[in-house]
Order: C-alpha cells, then structure tokens, then sequence
C-alpha cells in the first residue's frame, strides 16, 4: 500500500485533473517568458515583445478552438457508432452540417471590436459623402443641361447658409449651443427673443416720443390758457358785454353772464403767471431729464447728421494756399528787417501814425491774422440758445424744427478756452499781483508753461480791449502780435487745437480742424518760430487810450 501511495503522488496525486487538449501549461508559460527576456535582453527590439507575445496569444487561442472542434466531432461519431438505426441518419446529417461548418476563430477583445466599429463607420461616411458628391454632380449636370428646372441642392443649402449667418450676425444670437441638440420650438423662441431686442426700443421710443408730443401740445394750451387769462385783466370792467352793441336795434342790450366778482385783477393775474410758469419749468425739466436719458440729446447740441449736404463739400485748400503766401511775405519782411538792424522799439512806437504803418506790422495784421482767423472759422459755429422750451428737450428728435448753426469768431473760441480753464483767477491770484507789484519773478525761477502764458496773453488783450469795444478783429490781431513776440504762436494755437471739448461742441464734422487736427497750418505757422519780432499790440486802442489820457 505505501509503494502504491508513493507511486500516485509520483504520478501527481489520485484526483489531478490534466489540462485541455492544446492548453499551454504553467511551465511551458514561464518557460516561454524567459526566453522572450532572454532574447529582448540578447539585443532584440523592445517594441517587437509585445508584438510577439499578441501573436503567440492569437496562435494559442486557434489551437485551443482547433482541439475543441475535433473533440466535439469525436464525440458526435462516438454518439453515431452508438445510437439505434433509427437515430443514425438524423445524427449523421447534424455530424455533416457541423463538420463543415467550419473551425470557429478565437472570440475578439473588446479593444478589436472597438476598432471594427470604428473601421465601419468610417467606411459608411465614405460611402455616403461619395454618395452625396455624385448626387450634386448629377444634379448640377442636369440643372447645366436644361433637363432640372430648379437649382442644385447644394447651391440652394449654400445661400441658405449664407442668409442664415448673416441673420445670426444681425439679430446677435447666441448659437453656442449645439442646433441639432434644441427642438424647433426652442429655435423659434430664440429667434422671437433676438428679434425683439431690435423692435421693441424702436417701439419704445415711438411711444415715447408721442407721448412727448402729447405733453408739448398740453403745455401750450396751458400756456395760450395762461396768456388768455392775463390779456382779459385788461379789459373794462362794466358789467355789459361790448359785442351786446353789435346786436340788432330791436333787442335790447342784455348784461355779462360772467359776474364782475370773477374778474381777474393784476395782482391774481401775475400769480397765476407765475403759477404756471413754475409748473411749466418743473414739466421742462422732467421732460429734458427724460429725452436725455432716453435718446441721449440735450438742449444746445446739434445732431451731427442735420448738416446739409452741400457745407460738407467745402474746400479748405484755398485758406491754407493763403496761409503759406501770407506766412512766406511775413518770414521775408522779417529777414529783411533783420539784416538791416530795423526792428521796432518801443520808443518808435510811439512816431508810426494811425496805428502803425510798418509794412511788417501791417503784413501781420491784416494777412497773417486774417488768413489764420479764416481757416481757424472753417466749420467752426455757435451752438444755437435760441429754440424753443417747450422744443428743447426732445430737440434731436424734430429735425424741422432745429435751427441752423451761426457762425462764430475764432477770437471767441481763445475766450471759451480762457474761460474754461479759469483764467481770470488764474491771473489775478493774490500771489501774482503781488510779485508784480515788487517786480519779483511771478514763476519763481520755474519756466512759464504755453498755457499759463496764453492765460496771461488772453487776459492782457481783454483788459486793453474790452473797455474800449474793441472788435474781434482787433483783439486776435493783438494776441498774433503778442504771440509772434514771445514766439509762442504756434504753442498758443495748439493749445486751442488740442482741447477736445472745443472742437468737438464747435466745429462741424467737415470742418479742416475736425479732420486734420490743423497739423498742416501749425507746420507752416512754425516756420516764423525762430524769428525775432516785438510788434505793436495796442495799435488798436492806443489813440483812445491817449484821448482818455488828455481828459
């Protein structure tokens, strides 16, 4: 009994159950690992282990399939051999269809399925782009034959695409989103939602502005009420009406139904005036709050679309032709001057006859003042004060009632810009009188900036000027000279040039300084920088000052 034990576990035991036909077993796996480490590690290539080791799987797994096969064919001639006559036949035809039926191959990985369906689908779309490009062609053939009445397919989707993006540029959808993923119904109402953002303002503001309306012709009915009321207070206060007189002969004079106690006096008269006038301004400026709130215009500005059409073509080269002659006949003098040591003092001042008949001085007044003054007045306007109140507020809104833009004096425009900058306070500051009345330097050793020095010039010729009733004229022909003197024209003016806010509320949209920011004028005005000039600038007050001085 101990020599058969010995033996069966030398045989591997009672119970141990053999591998498949064709199954690897352990020691052949691990035998077969180690000669694939010892091949890759012999100088094999590392990419080429992984590859061999895929090929020896699929290898097992025919083997494997190949074994079972043949088993279950024994095992059915097994069953023929054994089954009645009867049952034989039946057997042998089921043996028959399954042995050629074929070997079934090795069951594929889900990564092999994967890319079976990948390879599939690709295949499809190939098919059905080749499909669908022969179907234009055939289409467009036809369609160029005569034989197809309407446009290709392919044409018509391609302006349809065309119209629907530039719908989606103009309405601003938001297409973010997937279109295939929203239903018909959520695209209508996002198309609903888009088109309402453009019409509903436009029909805002068409309420709005009736509404406005409305208000305006209240407003002057309660003003006509007003002013009806006020007149009446005038009248005779008999109690008989005056047109009774104008009856026939054969009825008698009948008294006023309106009783002498309701008469208004003067005194009621002005308070009810002064009544309505308040409510009038209240109504004005809830009005003027509302329109620039809601349109964005206010009183005194002018739409820039009102212009007509004939000022925009205005040419300014002639004015800047004028500026460069005036300019080169005022650089020449000047060198001539110069060369000859005969620049005017101030002791010569006082010996040139009525204003001053130099002919530099007389260049500088009357053509370089006048051909800057010109091409600074291009486009250049007044903001009309003089609309309406009741009109005012929606004054962008009613083109045929806005008033045309008066023209304005360049010299106004360096007052505008004195005022803006506040340069009274500027110049009159305690510490400047007093540094003038000590003769001490206004500065303190630090240099004088181009626009304190044009506050400075600005309020000097108004001084001079403005008592005397100066024109315009006058008084930019002083501030050119003065500048000229402190070689600073060109600073001054691009002072002037610089201040958005002037130009943008004072000079029309086609006007030289709105397009080209007058760098072509202050390139030819510089030319006269590096002169030396000391021009008289109170030629045009000084014999009034020296009469007022004999009195």
């Amino acid at each position: 009994a101990a020599a058969v034990g010995v033996a069966m576990e030398a045989e591997g035991g009672p119970g141990e159950r053999w591998a498949p036909v064709g199954a690897v077993s352990a020691a052949t796996a691990e035998e077969e690992d180690e000669e694939e480490n010892e091949e890759a590690a012999a100088g094999g290539s590392p990419q080429s282990v992984p590859r061999l080791r895929a090929e020896r799987c699929r290898l097992q797994g025919a083997l494997l399939a190949l074994a079972s096969h043949f088993a279950q064919v024994q095992f059915r001639l097994r069953q023929v051999a054994r089954a009645g006559p009867g049952e034989q036949q039946r057997l042998l035809r089921e043996l028959e269809e399954f042995a050629f039926r074929g070997c079934p191959g090795p069951a594929p990985g889900e990564q092999e399925k994967q890319e079976q369906s990948e390879i599939q689908k690709e295949k499809q779309r190939e098919l059905i782009l080749q499909l669908k490009t022969q179907l234009d062609d055939l289409e467009t053939f036809a369609y160029q034959e005569g034989n197809y009445d309407s446009l290709p397919q392919s044409v018509v989707m391609e302006r349809q695409r065309m119209i629907i993006n530039e719908l989606i540029k103009k309405l601003d959808m938001d297409l973010s989103e997937d279109i295939a993923t929203l239903s018909p119904e959520e695209l209508r109402q996002r198309v609903d939602a888009a088109i309402a953002q453009i019409v509903n303002p436009a029909r805002v503001k068409e309420q709005l502005v009736e509404q406005l309306k409305t208000q305006i012709r209240d407003l002057e009915m309660f003003i006509s009420f007003i002013q009806d009321e006020v007149g009446s207070s005038g009248k005779p206060e008999d109690g008989d009406c005056e047109c009774a007189g104008r009856k026939d002969s054969g009825n008698s004079s009948k008294p006023s139904t309106r009783p002498a106690g309701n008469r208004v006096n003067p005194e009621d008269a002005r308070k009810l005036r002064e009544t309505g006038l308040h409510l009038m301004r209240r109504m004005l400026a809830v009005l003027q709050i509302f329109a620039v709130s809601q349109f964005g215009c206010a009183t005194g500005q002018i739409p820039r679309t009102l212009w007509q059409k004939d000022q925009a073509s205005k040419d300014y080269s002639p004015l800047i032709k004028k500026l460069e002659l005036s300019v080169e006949r005022v650089r020449q003098l000047a060198t001539k001057d110069q060369q000859e040591d005969h620049i005017i003092s101030p002791t010569d001042l006082q010996d040139i006859p009525l204003g001053g008949r130099d002919e530099l001085t007389l260049a500088v007044r009357k053509e370089l003042t006048i051909a800057l003054r010109d091409l600074m007045a291009h486009g250049l306007y007044a903001p009309s004060q003089g609309m309406s109140l009741v009109l005012a507020p929606i004054a962008c809104l009613l083109p045929a009632f806005t008033s045309s833009p008066q023209t304005m004096h360049p010299w106004e425009l360096f007052v505008k810009y004195y005022n803006a900058k506040n340069g009274q306070a500027f110049v009159e500051s305690p510490a400047r009188k007093l540094s003038q009345s000590f003769a001490l330097p206004v500065t303190g050793g630090v240099p004088v900036t181009p626009k304190q020095s044009l506050l400075t010039a600005i309020h000097t010729v108004l001084t001079e000027h403005d008592p005397f009733k100066r024109s315009a004229d006058s008084e930019l022909k002083a501030l050119v000279c003065m500048a000229l003197n402190e070689q600073r024209l060109v600073s001054w003016v691009n002072l002037i040039c610089k201040s958005g806010a002037l130009v943008q509320s004072h000079y029309q949209p086609w006007s030289y300084m709105a397009n080209t920011g007058f760098e072509s004028a202050l390139n030819v005005l510089s030319r006269l920088s590096n002169l030396k000039f000391n021009l008289p600038v109170d030629l045009a007050v000084r014999q009034l000052k020296n009469i007022k001085d004999a009195f």
